[in-house]
């Protein structure tokens, strides 16, 4: 275990644990907030601590062969301009209860195809 002394009595750990090169992040009360977990499959991060935000005064670029955002409690995502969502192949949103709102202006539907609304009951103009 090799260790290094940081600013604010932080301390900075590199250990191998099983096969596993860890680098740790310790705070000064010795609790673990980062861990680097280096694997052959490519390096793995954790973050423990009440929240975590990643800032950019420019933008910031996501790029994978599959990403997936999962929240235990909800998810937000807002934008304070525009915002749009492309796929080349299928987009399905599923929940329990779906709403699409237009706070000013049209809701506008286009399709290339038919357009199917099927539900229990439609209600037009209620």
């Amino acid at each position: 275990m090799t260790s290094l002394q940081l600013v604010a009595n932080q301390q900075l750990v590199i250990e191998e644990v099983g096969g596993r090169n860890l680098i740790h992040l310790r705070n000064s009360e010795g609790r673990t907030s980062l861990t680097i977990e280096v694997t052959p499959a490519g390096p793995v991060l954790r973050f423990d601590g009440p929240g975590l935000t990643i800032e950019s005064t420019g933008a910031l670029s996501l790029s994978a062969e599959t990403i997936a955002l999962h929240a235990r409690d909800g998810l937000s995502l807002s934008s304070g301009g525009d915002a749009s969502i492309h796929v080349k192949g299928d987009l399905e949103t599923s929940a329990r209860v779906q709403k699409i709102r237009a706070a000013l202006g049209n809701v506008e539907l286009e399709a290339n195809d038919d357009v199917r609304v099927v539900g229990e009951r439609i209600l037009l103009n209620c």
